[in-house]
């Protein structure tokens, strides 16, 4: 087994025992419990998942040591809320038992800080019979009651931290807490940066606040800095003490602080601060004592926005050079451009103010005197936000106009309540789409909301409250006005809104129902249309598309739940299905604390997604009376809270069972890891699983062991047992155990969507059989055949045979050989693999393979017959064969270009017999004007007809079957053709399903062509030529003759002639 997979396996084997322990294995109910000074977790039966129905546990904490008390914190809560709590509730009391004074009473997802009076604190516990959620975990431990929040630390030089009570969840209300910092060095000074900070926040810090102070060496504390909202900073102190409070008030809390501490050595002053509008400070090293020799200090200052400048007002100086030039000891500050603005020592108290939004204070001291240093403050001055809003009249046009809140997105910390009305053409519509919303997300009651109005006012229908942090929602009037309206307070307001508008002839525009909503590590809300008053009926079920980035997975938990309720156990009418990928055809996602994949009622579920995405569905009916839902949602790992889609322990029959991968026959979606454990009733029985309909993810040319989702088929029941892995597109799946058990792990990493299987199981006696037919239809058109993979035994003497039955006879099938380790010989008189196109041995034979080179071929008849046979020799055998259904027109033309050296073309499954009741074209073709291309036929075996009638290969005088034809042959003819131009065309041809050959073998080239401007003079040669050769011969026949008729005359008694 690879290194992968065994750290898969371990590590959802922890996050399974995570999910026991945290399930199981939680605060037993009715228990006296101590408290320590070390911090312990209390919690709900069965948390995370859910607690029961119809529970009511006690717990009673005692402090170890009689003079502390108790103090309990929320890390998490959820209880089915309720007006009251007069459902499900967890009550804390004051004492040893529940007639002591009530100090709470808890449900929803309250948060509290809790400290008893004296030594016992009493919690009680009740859950109704309606709705179970995922409950409770406090952190409980003994403490003084008089400062509960009261810390000392000690800073070294290594980084160290500090939280708020609750972070990162969120911090309690009415707290006062404080922090006392020592460097572990006298001479050391300190070091504190605010790496997280989300603190309720306000134009002056006047609800919740942290401040930062420097304590002196005898005690004077000078502030720093006072702080709130999400910016974060960094301080140094003057000495080697500092001082941290934080208080909230009894209204909002957020998430609270983390911030770093440690020790620098004296001379270390090299820091980067933020200026916000609150007034911050900087003190020299050694304030308000004295500074040091040598030092070399820079403080870097930018403004928290971006049009802000920098000013900076010297409070207190005394500065040792008190020179005109301050070339001993001195302050510089330099400009946003890096101008300089000014230099100072002695005790002059200038002020400076950048150009730009940063500033740079540079304090160098020599070796000589030394002074009490200085104390400067600084801050941002930035542009001014409106002090009105709202109050036009927009006109919507066919592309987007923008709207935003007054000085987005910088955050506006003042009250506010604007009002729009945009309107467009007559018989148009009004469209906005939401860029982006960051407001305060809260009760109904809250004032920090977007509302949108279909027409001209407030008093028009309401069409939806938006609150939170929100985007990628789209709404349209019915008619051609639309109202807008912006209110917030004056905290925790966020950058406002961001929309765009336009105008639409569309009545029904499928923009405004489905929603792209983006994860992020903060929650972002969504909210039922029109909540918090009745949303619409017979709506176009609005879907909510979450996605996020891989490999995070998202988290949604419903906050309230105001639908019908539910009919004999099921939602009937309005309700919400949460699907577990980006489409309804996705596995439907089962929420971690009621198991199910649709809500409706008063239930609170929470939802993890299994990969980055997730589908919410809202169902709606006619004329509903319900306010629907709020719902917030982030990204996260939460592997903690993973519930597996599936899984579970079968027992097998001698009946044949299914077995299906979840979602089936949609796709399977998400990381999955789902474990069957298969167990014969009969234990003298082995466990058989069949099955030929398998689709899983496959990259080319990777084991299945390797694969991004695989399943392992193991025999027997642990990791160290026997195991197959399958993968891919699978019409053939048989393995039989050897013993009574058999394990199968389905897994998938959420990087891809396959349909999955649909398999069988039965417990069997008789030993796996070695004959297969295997059907291929749309839907299982490609696969492979695998030998031994799914054949039991040994496999010498062995014959086996798979056919393979198509629905579809207008495309052709390609079979290839991928992989072969067989015994090889040149005539396959030992083993071979044999392909017959048709149903039966008596079928033609299309080609047979035994061991030498990996062949492939296309078959074009309903079945095929694949029949391999083994010798008895004792030697291993595999061999592995991909087959895939393609269109006719699979095959293209293809040009090939010729050259001078002789190159080798053959046909389709050459030597094996080529495709029936097919066409395939070449085209010839060389780059040289002055060449032509010639071809000569080696082999032929194409079906034999008179006057090549049926089968036949074409050769045409260029590129298409319009060109000349120079001829054609069949049978075993290899004749030899020459193009006159640069094309040659060449078509194999087979017009009936009866007969096939091998094909052909030619050879081909070019040949320099014959000049035409030349053929006069050489025909003119040539007829000169013969003209020469016929006077010569007349002349030499002229002078033989005469000399003959000379003599006659001279000798009278010889005579020639006729009588």
């Amino acid at each position: 087994m690879d290194w992968s997979y065994w750290m898969c396996s371990i590590t959802c084997l922890m996050v399974q025992v995570y999910i026991s322990l945290h399930a199981t294995a939680a605060t037993q109910c009715n228990q006296n419990l101590t408290a320590v000074v070390d911090k312990q977790l209390l919690t709900s039966p069965g948390y995370p998942i859910k607690y029961d129905k119809s529970l009511t546990c006690w717990w009673r904490l005692s402090s170890s040591n009689s003079t502390q008390n108790v103090i309990l914190e929320t890390l998490d809560l959820m209880i089915q809320p309720s007006s009251g709590c007069v459902d499900d509730s967890l009550i804390i009391y004051d004492g040893d038992s529940n007639s002591a004074t009530k100090l709470h009473t808890l449900c929803g997802d309250s948060r509290v800080f809790v400290t008893s009076s004296e030594r016992n604190m009493y919690l009680e516990f009740r859950s109704n019979s309606i709705l179970e959620t995922r409950g409770f975990q406090f952190r409980y431990y003994q403490g003084d009651k008089a400062s509960p929040c009261t810390f000392t630390y000690t800073a070294t030089r290594d980084k160290q931290f500090l939280n708020t009570p609750g972070y990162p969840d969120s911090y309690f209300n009415d707290l006062s807490c404080e922090y006392t910092i020592q460097a572990w060095d006298a001479s050391h000074r300190l070091q504190v940066d605010f790496t997280d900070t989300d603190i309720q926040s306000s134009q002056t810090c006047r609800y919740d606040k942290v401040t930062v102070a420097d304590i002196a060496s005898g005690g004077a504390v000078q502030t720093l800095s006072t702080i709130c909202g999400k910016r974060t900073f960094s301080y140094q102190s003057g000495g080697s003490s500092m001082k941290i409070t934080f208080s909230s008030d009894a209204s909002k809390v957020n998430k609270g602080f983390s911030a770093q501490y440690k020790s620098v050595p004296r001379e270390d002053c090299l820091l980067s601060l933020l200026a916000t509008d609150m007034d911050s400070y900087i003190l020299s090293p050694g304030y308000p004592t004295q500074y040091y020799s040598n030092l070399n200090c820079r403080w870097n200052i930018f403004a928290a926005d971006n049009d802000a400048v920098i000013e900076l007002v010297t409070m207190t100086s005394n500065i040792a050079d008190t020179s005109p030039s301050c070339s001993g000891d001195r302050v510089s500050v330099t400009n946003s451009n890096k101008t300089e603005l000014g230099i100072f020592c002695g005790t002059s108290k200038p002020i400076f103010e950048s150009t730009g939004p940063n500033m740079t204070v540079v304090f160098k001291t020599d070796g000589t005197n030394e002074a009490q240093g200085f104390l400067l403050k600084y801050k941002q001055k930035s542009g001014s936000i409106p002090a009105t809003c709202g109050g036009s009249r927009l006109t919507a046009i066919g592309k987007n106009k923008y709207l935003g809140s007054p000085g987005y997105p910088k955050e506006n910390l003042g009250a506010r309540s604007c009002s729009w009305t945009i309107t467009a053409d007559n018989e148009a519509f009004v469209q906005i789409n939401l860029l982006d919303l960051d407001v305060e997300f809260g009760g109904d009651n809250l004032p920090d909301t977007l509302k949108i109005y279909d027409g001209a006012s407030t008093a028009s229908p309401l069409l939806a409250t938006w609150r939170g942090q929100m985007n990628g929602y789209c709404l349209q009037s019915s008619g051609d006005v639309m109202t807008i309206v912006y209110q917030i307070d004056d905290s925790n307001n966020g950058r406002g809104f961001n929309i765009s508008y336009r105008q639409t002839s569309d009545v029904n525009d499928g923009d405004c129902s489905s929603y792209g909503l983006d994860a992020a590590s903060t929650y972002s809300y969504i909210i039922s249309p029109r909540n918090p008053f009745p949303y619409p009926g017979n709506s176009d079920s609005p879907t909510y598309h979450l996605s996020t980035n891989h490999p995070y997975r998202i988290k949604l938990e419903v906050l309230v739940s105001d639908l019908p309720e539910a009919v004999n156990g099921e939602c009937t009418r309005d309700y919400v299905t949460v699907y577990d990928g980006f489409q309804a055809a996705s596995m439907p996602l089962k929420s971690i604390n009621t198991q199910k994949s649709q809500f409706c009622g008063k239930d609170v579920p929470t939802f993890v997604s299994t990969s980055y995405v997730m589908l919410v569905v809202f169902h709606t009916a006619a004329t509903p009376t319900n306010t629907g839902f709020q719902m917030r949602y982030k990204q996260g790992h939460f592997a903690d809270e993973y519930v597996p889609p599936c899984g579970e322990s079968l027992t097998a029959t001698d009946a044949a069972k299914n077995i299906t991968s979840p979602n089936y026959p949609n796709s399977y979606d998400g990381e999955i890891r789902c474990p069957w454990t298969i167990t014969a009733s009969d234990s003298t029985k082995n466990v058989r699983l069949t099955g030929t309909d398998f689709q899983l993810h496959a990259a080319f040319d990777v084991q299945c062991q390797y694969q991004p989702s695989n399943m392992r088929i193991s025999d027997g029941t642990t990791d160290a047992s026997p195991s197959a892995w399958e993968c891919g597109n699978q019409t053939l799946i048989q393995r039989q155990s050897t013993g009574h058990v058999m394990t199968l792990l389905l897994r998938a990493d959420g990087t891809s969507r396959y349909r999955g299987f649909n398999l069988q199981y039965f417990q069997t006696r008789d030993p796996l059989p070695c004959d297969f037919t295997i059907g291929i239809t749309d839907i299982t058109r490609s696969g492979k055949i695998i030998f031994p993979g799914n054949v039991e035994g040994s496999t010498q003497s062995r014959s086996c045979s798979w056919l393979l039955r198509r629905e579809n006879v207008t495309k052709v099938l390609d079979i290839r050989v991928r992989k072969a380790d067989i015994i090889a010989s040149s005539s396959c008189t030992d083993d071979q693999i044999m392909v017959y196109d048709g149903n039966s041995r008596s079928s033609p034979l299309i080609g047979r393979f035994c061991g030498i080179g990996l062949p492939s071929f296309r078959m074009s008849g309903r079945d095929v017959l694949i029949r391999f046979v083994a010798t008895s020799q004792p030697v291993t055998r595999t061999f592995e064969l991909s087959y895939r259904e393609d269109d006719l027109s699979f095959w293209t033309r293809k040009t090939i270009y010729a050259l001078r050296k002789e190159s080798t073309l053959t046909s389709p499954n050459y030597p094996l017999n080529y495709q029936r009741k097919a066409e395939y074209s070449w085209d010839l073709y060389t780059v040289d004007t002055g060449k032509n291309i010639v071809i000569k036929v080696v082999t032929s075996d194409i079906e034999m007809s008179e006057g090549c009638v049926n089968d036949r290969v074409q050769v045409h005088d260029g590129a298409s079957k319009n060109a000349k034809l120079l001829g054609k042959w069949c049978g075993t003819d290899t004749p030899t053709y020459q193009s006159s131009r640069q094309h040659m065309g060449i078509y194999l041809i087979s017009n009936d399903n009866d007969i096939a050959g091998k094909g052909f073998e030619i050879q081909y080239y070019t040949h320099e062509k014959e000049d035409d401007s030349n053929v006069g003079a050489i025909v003119g040669g040539v007829i000169g030529a013969l003209l020469a050769v016929c006077l010569i011969g007349a002349i030499a026949f002229i002078i033989i003759k005469k000399p003959f008729s000379r003599g006659v005359r001279r000798n009278p008694k010889a005579s020639y002639g006729v009588k």
